[in-house]
This record gives structure tokens, C-alpha cells and sequence, in this order.
């Protein structure tokens, strides 16, 4: 009789973030299929909708699959309100809904911006640093003693995704280092993430409360 494999162990801090960042205009048509805008929800549209018509645009079909699922996955842990301003809203309000959408789904993300960004916006230094990215993983392997090892390349390249996050966000400007800005947000997010009782999003968002 051939031995049960062992369950593997969850995680809290991931690298499927790598190369994904908020992505506005994939998002957008991301949150409309969802909320019904391109038919019935159902596997053979969504298939239609990224691989037959590729609407997002993504170039590369292991890209593709690969951006649009988490995506996909990223956008279907908000609530319906939050998914209308991703679809419709103006762009700084698809930008914000789709930050707190990437908030949810990724621990890794929430948590650099509620403890690190937060800790370095309240010292007034308001810099960041490679070195800060090292330690905060060094932490997160405190933290979590299921996370994998990591190599230096998607080290890299998940520090960039978050630091284009926080770009995109307008929460930090480009530079040597990085410079943490005073986050200011659309009221229609805040108002829906209050409404929706995402009460972690908003306190990562607001690192300056």
C-alpha cells in the first residue's frame, strides 16, 4: 500500500504577485465580466473573454493565463459596489477599488504597507529602501514559518510589483529611494470599503492614521 502524501501547508505570503501589479484597464474588464457585462458568468465565457477575444490584451499565452486568473481571483474577493467603481468609475477611482481588491488577496502586499510603510511614514523619514524590503521578508518568515524560500530574482521581482503598486497608487514617488507620500483616496471607495465592512483594507490604506 503506497503511504498518503503529507497535506501541504498554506501559507500566508505568496509570490504569485510577481509582474501583476493593479492594472487598471485589465481590470476594468476583469470587473465587468463578473458583474455580468459580457454575459452569463460561466467558465465558457470567461474563456472566450481572455483566450478566443483576449479583451485584456495581454500578450503571451502562459502571461495571459497567468494574469487574468489572479485577476480574476483578486477581483472576485470584493463586493459588488467596490466591482462597479473597478468598472465604471473614473481612473483614480478604479485605481483605489483595485488597490484595496489587491490588499485582500495578497497578505504580502497589506502587510508591507500596514507595518512597514506605516512604521516608516510615522518615524518622518518617509523612505524606502532596498533594505527595507529584506527585512520585511526576513519578518514575514518569523511570522510565517511555512513560506517558502524564496530566490534573490523573485525577491526582485515581487518588490518591484509592489513598489509599481504603490506608484500606480499614488502612494510613492519614483526615486532613489523611494518616497512614501501622504495617501489620499476617492470617496466613493472609502465610503463602499466602509460600507462592506473592509475594515483591514482601510486601515493598510490609511498607514498615516
Amino acid at each position: 500500500m503506497s503511504a498518503s502524501r503529507a497535506p501541504r501547508s498554506s501559507t500566508l505570503y505568496k509570490t504569485d504577485l510577481a509582474g501583476v501589479a493593479l492594472k487598471p484597464h485589465e481590470s476594468r474588464i476583469v470587473a465587468r465580466w463578473l458583474l455580468g457585462g459580457y454575459g452569463e458568468v460561466s467558465d465558457e465565457s470567461w474563456q472566450k473573454l481572455i483566450y478566443a477575444d483576449n479583451e485584456v490584451q495581454i500578450s503571451g499565452r502562459s502571461t495571459l493565463r497567468r494574469q487574468s486568473n489572479l485577476l480574476k481571483a483578486r477581483l472576485g474577493s470584493i463586493a459588488p459596489e467596490l466591482l462597479a467603481l473597478i468598472a465604471d468609475g473614473s481612473y483614480r477611482e478604479t485605481t483605489h477599488a483595485c488597490l484595496a481588491a489587491a490588499i485582500k488577496h495578497s497578505r504580502l502586499l497589506a502587510d508591507f504597507l500596514d507595518i512597514v510603510v506605516r512604521r516608516e511614514y510615522a518615524l518622518g523619514s518617509k523612505e524606502l529602501e532596498l533594505y527595507h524590503w529584506r527585512s520585511f521578508l526576513e519578518s514575514c518568515r518569523l511570522r510565517d514559518p511555512n513560506m517558502s524560500e524564496w530566490s534573490p530574482a523573485s525577491s526582485i521581482r515581487i518588490r518591484t510589483t509592489v513598489m509599481s503598486i504603490l506608484f500606480e497608487a499614488d502612494l510613492a514617488e519614483r526615486g532613489s529611494p523611494v518616497l512614501i507620500k501622504t495617501p489620499s483616496y476617492e470617496k466613493a471607495v472609502l465610503d463602499a470599503l466602509e460600507r462592506s465592512e473592509e475594515r483591514w483594507c482601510l486601515q493598510c490604506m490609511r498607514y498615516d492614521q
